[in-house]
């Protein structure tokens, strides 16, 4: 097996046994009448260090990745069916995501404009449903406008916009979810969720670097896969369909970018270096 399948599996395969400790933890973890945390329960504490241990190896086997900083070597996707079916399927996840929570929306809208006190909150309750809609609405031909530039033989080349609405999708989620959690005051019940779609923000940033040519290889890979594993572990949990599908994108989307990139050339030193600056003058002149 290839080096550099090691850590997309290790995020993967982690995040399917991650799983299983979350169902055991939500079983066995949580006291039945008041829905508090056990202390020292052996479920969330299994779950903790298996964390620990995908998270330590994911960062020791992406430490060797110093380059390409460029999209069109470090995503370079012509030919490879995988990578291209992944992003695509992940891309229609958005599309069942705006979907099911528009039909959620439709349905209770209404009433969940009475259910905060404060004028702030109904005001955000009001606002950021139908933006989560009309962000995944967004995000479906985004996705498929990056994974089309990155198929290309010449790549994105220049700045592309089209991720950057990704990253603004998982802005609104986030704050958006904290809003609805922050009055729960067990975080076990909630803290994987949070760290699925903080993760899947960061690489999702880390990723529009390379098309504005700031890539950072090591930073990419490891939130790209800390976002899967989370996502993973947290669908353990009850989520509407909407999360649900929001999650799929994250493990479909942001993995096979993982994948790619340190499945690519690991170019170091001051050749690499040259070589970039001579790929961004010659841009620049074009």
């Amino acid at each position: 097996m290839k080096k550099h399948w090691l850590a997309p599996l290790l995020a993967i395969a982690g995040g399917a046994v991650g799983f299983g400790l979350r169902k055991w933890q939500l079983a066995s973890g949580f006291e039945p009448d008041t829905g508090l945390a056990i202390p020292g329960s052996p479920a969330a504490l299994a779950l903790l260090l298996w964390s620990s241990f995908v998270a330590l190896g994911v960062i020791l086997l992406c430490m060797d990745r110093k380059g390409p900083r460029t999209c069109q070597k470090a995503f370079a996707a012509q030919g490879n069916s995988l990578f291209l079916t992944a992003a695509v399927l992940g891309a229609f996840l958005l599309l069942v995501s705006a979907g099911a929570e528009g039909i959620t929306l439709a349905v209770s809208y209404r009433t969940s404009l009475y259910t905060n006190t404060s004028w702030a909150s109904q005001f955000s309750s009001k606002l950021l449903p139908p933006l989560r809609v009309a962000l995944c609405l967004g995000g479906f031909p985004c996705a498929l406008l990056w994974v089309k530039r990155l198929s290309r033989k010449e790549g994105p080349g220049r700045e592309s916009l089209a991720i950057l609405e990704l990253c603004i999708l998982f802005c609104v989620w986030l704050v958006s979810d904290y809003q609805v959690r922050a009055a729960d005051p067990v975080i076990l019940d909630y803290v994987y969720e949070v760290l699925a779609i903080a993760a899947a923000l960061m690489a999702l940033y880390y990723i529009a670097g390379y098309s504005f040519q700031t890539g950072k290889p090591r930073r990419t890979a490891v939130t790209s896969l800390m976002a899967a594993y989370f996502s993973m572990v947290t669908l353990a949990d009850r989520h509407e369909l909407a999360d649900i599908a929001r999650f799929g994108f994250v493990v479909l989307f942001i993995t096979a970018h993982a994948a790619l990139l340190l499945s690519g050339p690991n170019e170091t030193g001051p050749e690499a270096e040259q070589n970039e600056e001579t790929q961004k003058e010659t841009e620049e002149n074009a």
